[in-house]
């Protein structure tokens, strides 16, 4: 299983818009059997946050996601890791930014 990770700021009124992404990408996901979305570190009054998916390929994951998630504002700037197999066991990875 890899990891997608994506680190990223945003504010107060863009937590509904990243829930309703969530939404939207937890039913495709399941849909198409391509991943899930494990869970987020986000404060509900902004600042850094950080949201991660498991799949067979991390790649292919965010190749899925890409396209909504590029359309929220705040995901401008965003670090996104992908992770070849588990997380915090030294996996090897590689980062982009949005």
């Amino acid at each position: 299983m890899e990891h997608l990770v994506i680190d990223f700021r945003h504010g107060i009124r863009d937590v509904i818009p990243y829930c309703e992404f969530i939404s939207k990408c937890r039913i495709a996901m399941a849909e198409r059997g391509i991943g899930e979305y494990l869970g987020d570190d986000m404060a509900i009054d902004g600042g850094d946050a950080e949201g991660v998916f498991a799949g067979h390929s991390s790649k292919e994951l965010f190749a899925f996601i890409r396209q909504d998630l590029c359309a929220l504002p705040f995901m401008k700037g965003a670090k996104v890791t992908f992770v070849f197999g588990a997380l915090e066991q030294g996996s090897p990875s590689e980062e982009i930014f949005i």
